[in-house]
This record gives C-alpha cells, sequence and structure tokens, in this order.
C-alpha cells in the first residue's frame, strides 16, 4: 500500500493515509544504504512533503479530480530523500503527472518539488477510438513486424503543452529488440509520442583480469548481496557448475564475459552506495540480470535486463566495466524521478550520456590495474576498428557535439549524449586538469577548475532524483544548481556547475536560484491575482519553502497599497517552510482598476518579494474559445462532431451566437445549440455528402457575443488522413462473433469496429481465441 491524497481533501484525512501505510514506504531492503532515515525521518518526509502539496495544488497543476500515491522513497547523497508522486485524474494514470519532492535528511526541510506536467488536466475521460484501432495505429507506428501487442490502456498524457486523452500500447517488435510504449489519441486516432524501454548502444568489451566476484554458495553465477544481480546465457538462467573458479581468460568465452559483467555491475552497485547514496539500480534496494552471448555487435538495456554481444571482429564479448556499468546506467535513469525513460532525441541524448557517466563513474570507483579510469567509452576493444565510440572530454573528436544548440532534439541519441558529456566532465576535472586531457568551453568563457569526479557524480545523481517528464538539459541545468546549494555550504561547486552549463551553451533558465552562503526560502502566492468590488475582500496563501540551509524567521508585509485598502496577515510572523494567509481589506472608496501590490518577506538572512494583481471594481466583459477535439477525418457521406466550449476570462456572462464560415461545398456546419452563454458549451456536427471533393478544409467558427467576438478552427480531412494512406471502411463486430485468423478461430467480447487487415490475437482484451 502507498500513501495517497487528493488536493482539496482535508489534510487530517491525507496524513492519516500516510501514517497508516508508513509500513509500506519503509519496509526493509536487503541491502542498506549507509544512514539510511529511520521511521522518523521518513515519517517527517512524508508528512511535510503531503502538506506542501495540499497548499500548493496551482503550483502542482492539480485538478480537483487529481490523486497522487507515493510510488517511490529513494534515499540520495548524505540522506536528501526524494518522494514520487504519481498522478491519476478521475482514476486514469496519468503520464507526466509524477511530482518529485526532495527533503533534507531529517525530513523537515523541503528542497526541491518538480512536476513535468505543465497544464492543468481538462479532458473528457471517455474515448472516440477504440482499443482494437489504437492497437492499429500503434503497431503501424513501430514500423516493422509486431512480435506482441499488449492491451490498449486509458491514460492522460500530460508531458506536452496540452494534454490528452490517449491510449497506451505497448508493442513489442519481432526483429529487434524494442518494448516500445505507444501514446494514441483516443479521441482522433493519431500518435501523439512514444518511447522505448529498451536502450541500445554499442560498446566495447574487455577482462578485468582476475578478480573476486560474489556468487551463491552453490557455484551460481547469482549475486546473494545484491537482490536481482545475476548473470547468465540468452535463456536467462544464470550459469551454474560445481566448483567457484569462473572463466579461463578468452575473449569468447561466456564465463568469462559473465565474470567482467558481474564485476562491473558489483562495482557499480558499491560506487552507488558509497559515493552516492543510492541503494541499487531503482534506488530501492533492487539490481537486475545480466545476459552475455548476444549475437549481435551490440550491447543494450532491455528495461528488465541488460544483453551483452560481442565486437566486430568476434574476438571479445562487450562486458567491460564502462558498457556494464553505461547498459544498468539506463535503468538508473529509468528509476529516478518520475516518467521512466522519456521520448524524443534529448531525452535520449541525456539518457545515453547517464550511461557513460555511470561508466566514467564506476571506472574511477574500481580502480582497476586492467582497465584505467578514463573518460572514454568503450576504449579498450576496437569494436569496428575506429578505437573508442564516444569521447566525453571532446565529443566532437568522433563527429559528435561538443555543445548544445538548438538540433540536439533532432539529434540521434548517441550523439546527442555529447554536450551533457562535455559537461560532466568540465565539472568533474575542468578545462586544464593535471595529468588528464584539456577540454574548450563552447561560450569562449574563463579556465573551469573541476571538483573531482566523486562531486560531480553527487551532484549528477542528486539532480536526477528529481527528474520529470520531459528531460531536456535546461531542465538539468536547473536540477544539478539546485543539487549544489543543497549538497554544499558556500558556492565553489555551485560556480562551477554553473561555469561548466555555460560552457556547453545552456544558458541560464527561469526558476534557476542564486548561490548565497547564507539561510534562503522561496515564496509563492496562490491564487496570484483576485478580484473584488469596493468595500470587499480579496485573500491569498503566502507559502515559503525552504531553499538551502535552515528555517529562518521570516515577517510579511505589503506595499503599493490603493487608497483605502488595508493588508493582514495571519500570522504575520512566520518561520521559512511555513505559510500565511493575506487578506485585502478594500472600502467603498477604493480606486476601481488593476493594482499591482508588492508582498515581501523579510528574512533573518534573505528577503523575497512577490506580486498580487487586485482588481477592483468593474472589469470587460471577454470570454475564451475552445474547440475538442480540432480535427477530423471523415469519408464523404459520414459526419463528425467536436464541441466547442467557452470559458468566462473576466467580467460576466454574455449571449453568444455560433456561426461556422469556410466550410467547402457539399460540407455542412450545425450546433447545438446555436447561441449559448459564455461559460458554456455547443455541441459542432460538421456532415459531408457523397459528392464532397476529397482533401483538408480548415473551418472557422465563430462565436459572435454582445461586447466581444473569439473565433476557433476545425480541420476537416474528407477521404484521407495527412499522412497520405487511403481510408477503407471500418468493420462493425458484435458480441459473440466469430472470425478467423492465420487457422485459428476468434471469438468478440465485446462490440466494437476495426479496420480491415488488423489481427484479433493482438486485442485480446476485445477476442478470445477459441
Amino acid at each position: 500500500m502507498n500513501p495517497r491524497l487528493r488536493l482539496g481533501a482535508a489534510a487530517t484525512l491525507a496524513l492519516a493515509l500516510i501514517t497508516s501505510t508508513l509500513a509500506g514506504a519503509t519496509s526493509a531492503q536487503a541491502m542498506q544504504v549507509a544512514d539510511p532515515p529511520g521511521p522518523d525521518e521518513r515519517r517527517n518526509a512524508l508528512t511535510t512533503a503531503t502538506s506542501l502539496m495540499l497548499a500548493e495544488p496551482a503550483a502542482l497543476k492539480a485538478a480537483a479530480q487529481d490523486e497522487f500515491t507515493l510510488s517511490s522513497a529513494v534515499t540520495g547523497v548524505r540522506g536528501l530523500q526524494f518522494l514520487t508522486y504519481s498522478r491519476t485524474h478521475q482514476g486514469l494514470p496519468v503520464y507526466g503527472g509524477d511530482v518529485v519532492v526532495g527533503t533534507d535528511e531529517s525530513g523537515a526541510v523541503v528542497n526541491t518539488v518538480t512536476t513535468g506536467q505543465r497544464a492543468t488536466i481538462d479532458v473528457s475521460v471517455k474515448a472516440r477510438v477504440t482499443a482494437a484501432a489504437a492497437a492499429v495505429a500503434a503497431r503501424k507506428h513501430l514500423g516493422t513486424e509486431a512480435a506482441s501487442v499488449a492491451t490498449p490502456k486509458l491514460v492522460v498524457h500530460a508531458a506536452t503543452a496540452t494534454p490528452k486523452l490517449t491510449w497506451e500500447v505497448v508493442v513489442t517488435a519481432a526483429d529487434r529488440p524494442s518494448i516500445l510504449h505507444v501514446f494514441v489519441d483516443a479521441r482522433t486516432g493519431k500518435v501523439v509520442d512514444s518511447w522505448d524501454e529498451v536502450r541500445a548502444g554499442t560498446g566495447n568489451g574487455h577482462h578485468v583480469g582476475t578478480v573476486s566476484i560474489d556468487t551463491t554458495p552453490s557455484y551460481t553465477m547469482r549475486d546473494p548481496n545484491r537482490p536481482g544481480v545475476q548473470c547468465g546465457g540468452q535463456n536467462g538462467q544464470p550459469f551454474t557448475k560445481t566448483t567457484d573458479t569462473w572463466g579461463n581468460g578468452s575473449g569468447t568465452n561466456m564465463e568469462t564475459a559473465c565474470v567482467d559483467a558481474l564485476y562491473g555491475a558489483q562495482k557499480q552497485w558499491d560506487m552507488m552506495r558509497e559515493w552516492l547514496g543510492r541503494n541499487g539500480v531503482n534506488g530501492s534496494g533492487g539490481g537486475y540480470p545480466a545476459r552475455v552471448g548476444l549475437s549481435a555487435v551490440n550491447a543494450y538495456w532491455y528495461g528488465s535486463y541488460a544483453n551483452f554481444g560481442r565486437n566486430q571482429a568476434g574476438s571479445s564479448q562487450l562486458t567491460s566495466i564502462d558498457v556494464v556499468a553505461h547498459e544498468f546506467g539506463h535503468g538508473v535513469f529509468q528509476f529516478s524521478g518520475g516518467g521512466g525513460a522519456g521520448s524524443g532525441n534529448e531525452a535520449g541524448g541525456l539518457n545515453e550520456s547517464t550511461g557513460d557517466i555511470f561508466g566514467a563513474l564506476t571506472e574511477a570507483y574500481a580502480n582497476n590495474a586492467s582497465d584505467p579510469a578514463d573518460y572514454l567509452v568503450g576504449e579498450k576493444v576496437n569494436l569496428a576498428g575506429n578505437g573508442p565510440i564516444r569521447n566525453m572530454y571532446n565529443p566532437q573528436a568522433l563527429n559528435h557535439p561538443n555543445c548544445y544548440s538548438a538540433q540536439i532534439p533532432n539529434t540521434e541519441v548517441h550523439a546527442a549524449a555529447g554536450p551533457q558529456n562535455h559537461w560532466f566532465y568540465l565539472v568533474a576535472e575542468g578545462t586544464n586538469p593535471a595529468g588528464k586531457p584539456a577540454s574548450t568551453r563552447c561560450d569562449g568563457g574563463g579556465a573551469i577548475t573541476g571538483i573531482g569526479i566523486r562531486k560531480a557524480g553527487e551532484i549528477f545523481m542528486t539532480g536526477l532524483n528529481a527528474k520529470t517528464q520531459p528531460w531536456t538539459h535546461a531542465k538539468a541545468r536547473v536540477a544539478t544548481l539546485n543539487a549544489a546549494r543543497t549538497l554544499y555550504t558556500g558556492c565553489a561547486e555551485y560556480n562551477v556547475v554553473k561555469a561548466a552549463w555555460d560552457g556547453i551553451n545552456v544558458r541560464p533558465q527561469a526558476g534557476e536560484q542564486p548561490c548565497n552562503q547564507g539561510n534562503e526560502f522561496s515564496m509563492t502566492l496562490n491564487p496570484a491575482s483576485g478580484s473584488t468590488q469596493p468595500g470587499g475582500t480579496a485573500t491569498t496563501t503566502v507559502s515559503t519553502t525552504v531553499t538551502s540551509g535552515s528555517a529562518q524567521s521570516i515577517t510579511l508585509r505589503a506595499s503599493g497599497l490603493p487608497s483605502g485598502v488595508t493588508a493582514s496577515f495571519s500570522p504575520a510572523t512566520i518561520q521559512a517552510g511555513q505559510s500565511s494567509t493575506l487578506t485585502l481589506t478594500t472600502s467603498a472608496n477604493s480606486p476601481q482598476g488593476a493594482h499591482a501590490i508588492t508582498v515581501t518577506a523579510d528574512g533573518a538572512d534573505v528577503d523575497r518579494t512577490a506580486t498580487y494583481n487586485l482588481q477592483l471594481g468593474e472589469v470587460a466583459d471577454d470570454f475564451s474559445v475552445t474547440v475538442t477535439p480540432s480535427s477530423a477525418s471523415v469519408q464523404p457521406g459520414s459526419s463528425a462532431t467536436t464541441t466547442l466550449a467557452t470559458q468566462i476570462t473576466s467580467g460576466d456572462a454574455q449571449s453568444v451566437a455560433l456561426t461556422a464560415s469556410g466550410a467547402p461545398a457539399g460540407v455542412t456546419v450545425t450546433f447545438s445549440p446555436q447561441t449559448i452563454n459564455s461559460g458554456q458549451s455547443s455541441t459542432v456536427t460538421v456532415a459531408t455528402t457523397a459528392n464532397v471533393t476529397p482533401g483538408t478544409y480548415p473551418i472557422t467558427l465563430n462565436a459572435d457575443g454582445v461586447s466581444v467576438d473569439r473565433t476557433a478552427t476545425f480541420t476537416l480531412t474528407v477521404g484521407s488522413d495527412q499522412g497520405g494512406d487511403a481510408w477503407a471502411p471500418w468493420t462493425p463486430y458484435a458480441a459473440g462473433d466469430v472470425v478467423t485468423h492465420q487457422g485459428s478461430s476468434y471469438r468478440c467480447l465485446q462490440a466494437h469496429t476495426s479496420l480491415p487487415g488488423w489481427e484479433p490475437n493482438l486485442v485480446p482484451a476485445l477476442w478470445q481465441r477459441i
């Protein structure tokens, strides 16, 4: 069981849920991190996080129908605690809606609060596209033969600017390693997003010499101290024998390959525990198997295990320390923060870079004479006759970009690892380290003195624990700067991290906090604006969060008050991390109009300000218009429907008349109802005749109000979709219908329609083999 809360529910209920389920969040782990948080510290963290989330739903883009469930509780460097809450909306999972709350070791002070969601969810949870149609679209998106298609499930996709109701379909490929998560718009049938659990990479393997590895007493290549860690062949079973002596040193011997793989995985685990405060690959005491003998010049992370092949010459397996740590580093990326591996080339490049960084960290920690630490990836075996596959101090030496640019989101993921790899080297070693290769800045800035690879790893891992979707270089900059401020006293480390990001052309970001050597806090107003008539009142909540150091005493005051307006705080003095209610009381003679009021928090060490926008008196009547969905594809003679919704943006409701323009011959548009009040909605039906000319037509929907007019565009495609594929009639099926496919019979379990050529065996939720 996990703590769960709905923002807006009683705080006492939420805290009771957390208290009653604390055992589930603090279960014993097989291999403990040094000085893990005790029950009191974890309870403090849960209580602190819950109080913050209840106090600031607007900052989390939370809707009234959202619920949050604690999905992971991970300990980081020096006991920092990171709580990840998954989000559901009306019972549906929300991809990209995770919230990560970071606290100090005691659990009493919040250091970071992040969510990848960019807008409050306001979508219908009723799908127009069937699960079967979503499965067909996902299979097509895979671009190759599918080995299997899992039962589609409805989720809200909220990792982009506008949340959408989607079907999430997991498709595996028949001809390559791929577990592709495809998100299909449940109203239009278009693919919105996708991400792959499998992170394919290339690397050079070599033997680490005569080493000790942990195996079970029964002489099985299964680690008795690190849960889940084992090594074997392609059948997934660990190797066994009658002695505890493994391998013969040959580059073609699979036992030898597993010696390399287990040694690398165990050194990585120990490095994470001792340097990064992390307990296993998943952060909660869990590791994953390695498989060797893959018949390919490749190695990859498969979402739940790592698979290792050979070099091009066939003389060595790809199980060197850095390659092994790289592949399991993909697992660390997947299980850090919220949102899994993420989609897009920029997130993919950061994922690949994470693997490279873990390879460099593990090599440095292992200090193995057969594989000295460096910042080259796969340097020991000449994979394809070209030496190492990536260079972290000078990526462009291998034709990878040293610097971040607008091209990175369109750059192949392994090459896109270049900028963050370069950043990590600048942080760890600087521009001119003694005894190591020099590295240059992209911005022509001054020399950087590195802080050492262990500190660089601490900062990188702490930043990664705050990962949200979609993960970007900009977010990584903010997260690692926050990490440096949290982990170290003073600003030396912070300044190096900042100079390194500047040095690869990742510029300062909104919300980036400066480094001060004393105690600091942030302040927010919720809401940040309000309105009332003269003689009335307006209220807002002033919330503070400790961002570094310790809590300090804060005195609250307001300035810029218009005539006749007074401000009162309850309470007027708080500790950083606490909240207060601001009440603005106006008089009958207060001047009407918009007024910007400055709220100041005078702290013992630092001061913070925020602006509250007060509207006094009458405002102009206005409204906005949205169309959902904003497009549709139909066959000639068919129709499509959409919803035109209006929302009052200021003033009072007004009468709005609805019309359409720009419809081609053979297309009619009707509204039900034709006239509404702003704040209401109307159903729009777009009907076509059998003779309408195929094509794509933008249709303007006009909302003519009493005081203002607004428009929106609905795009109608007749005859084919925008990808150019010919549309065909869908076949309706009733429950109990029987079809034959590839010699097998299937019975329909529920009524639905499907495109011709789809395979019933791919959708077990709708068809049963008989």
